[in-house]
């Protein structure tokens, strides 16, 4: 039988990591212009990057949760907010394209990687969100250390993916050209979570 726990958290990590932006703008180019390894560095420099913040959010929210359970469960709410808000800005934005900064360019691609991720605060505001619904008291020191590692991983393999399918089949435009289904996809779907999340989150004060 599939755990719902996990299977939950994994569907939000690979929105999170799926939703066209800045580094999936950096991936794309550095794998056209500089070749598969530069793409495979920048995807595993992000990765790094995303385990990092994950970890800080993790170990933030657990002493949280263990200090103030009303703190806990106000973040709680508004990170399901956020996913909330976040999966309508998804379908409001899907026709915008993505670019690079200029600054970013200046990098050699593992720090470019690295820095794209670790340099946006909005991915220590997502965390924050997505950990808050899955944190627990009882949460074991391993389900932590799988929290951090599946949403890394995620990110890595994602990029990773991405870099070989553009060096190897020429899909950059088909890629940007789906840039809006794939905005929608990726918000209907943080829409749903959100909405199940929210459910659970205020059902103890509902009934």
């Amino acid at each position: 039988m599939v755990n719902w726990f996990w299977l939950q958290f994994a569907a939000i990590c690979i929105v999170g990591a799926m939703s066209p932006g800045p580094s999936m703008a950096l991936i794309i180019r550095n794998s056209i212009k500089f070749g598969r390894v530069s793409g495979l560095l920048s995807s595993i420099g992000h990765a790094i990057g995303i385990g990092i913040y994950a970890a800080i959010s993790i170990a933030g929210l657990q002493l949280i949760l263990i200090s103030n359970i009303i703190i806990f469960n106000t973040i709680q709410f508004c990170g399901s907010i956020f996913l909330l808000i976040l999966g309508i800005l998804f379908l409001k934005k899907s026709g915008e394209r993505f670019s690079i900064e200029d600054d970013q360019k200046s990098l050699n691609s593992f720090f470019q990687g690295f820095a794209i991720s670790i340099l946006n605060p909005k991915i220590l505001i997502w965390f924050a969100a997505i950990f808050s619904q899955f944190i627990e008291v009882s949460s074991t020191g391993l389900t932590k250390f799988m929290m951090v590692f599946i949403a890394s991983s995620i990110d890595g393999i994602w990029y990773i993916i991405l870099t070989i399918i553009v060096t190897s089949f020429g899909l950059k435009k088909l890629i940007e050209s789906n840039t809006k289904t794939i905005q929608n996809i990726s918000g209907l779907v943080l829409i749903l979570i959100s909405l199940i999340i929210l459910y659970k989150t205020l059902r103890p004060y509902l009934f």
